[in-house]
């Protein structure tokens, strides 16, 4: 069963890769974000999308738990994906679940956006290496770097539609504010901005 599932999570998480890499470097099509709930990118995007991540997971927390003895990558690994867990879910609280999944009502600027412009996304990163470290074989680093692809590619994806929409307020946002994460910004003094 579990190479059945593996096998699942591998192929929804390569095609979603194949797909956003199309929408990033070619003008042929626009999986993410998706335009609307009932569009075919929609109900492209997400099932792809929780079936590859939501199997990695489950995977590997399924073979860390089964396995004999943890190495030092346990040690590492499990808080470093716990850690990231509590800042996803944070960051869907400071950014909103509408926005999250690609609501476009407003710009948010503060809290974790203030540190960088894509802290779920980092948070999300730094948990599939965690899982990866924790869990060590050889499915769950191939799968969790699937996942960090996706994350990656997903946020070159988004860059231009939260250009059109927000034009000069994202773009002054965009040159203060890092993509992923800057260490000197997490020690700057907050600027006075609003949602």
């Amino acid at each position: 069963m579990e190479v059945i599932a593996t096998g699942i999570a591998f192929c929804a998480l390569l095609t979603l890769n194949a797909l956003l890499v199309l929408t990033v470097f070619t003008k042929f099509l626009t999986l993410w974000p998706a335009p609307d709930d009932d569009s075919w990118q929609s109900h492209t995007f997400w099932p792809l999308f929780r079936i590859g991540l939501g199997l990695t997971i489950l995977i590997g927390v399924w073979q860390f738990a089964v396995a004999e003895s943890h190495g030092l990558g346990a040690v590492a690994g499990v808080p470093l994906a716990l850690l990231a867990l509590g800042f996803t879910v944070y960051g869907y609280f400071d950014l909103g679940i509408d926005k999250t999944y690609g609501a476009d009502d407003s710009l948010v600027t503060t809290g974790l956006y203030r540190y960088s412009r894509n802290p779920q996304y980092v948070a999300s990163i730094i948990g599939f290496t965690g899982l990866a470290i924790a869990v060590a074989t050889p499915e769950i680093i191939l799968l969790s770097a699937l996942a960090i692809l996706v994350y990656t590619l997903m946020t070159y994806a988004e860059e231009p539609w939260l250009e059109k929409i927000y034009g000069e307020e994202y773009r002054a946002y965009e040159a203060r504010t890092p993509r992923f994460l800057s260490l000197t910004k997490l020690f700057e003094k907050p600027l006075a901005t609003s949602r």
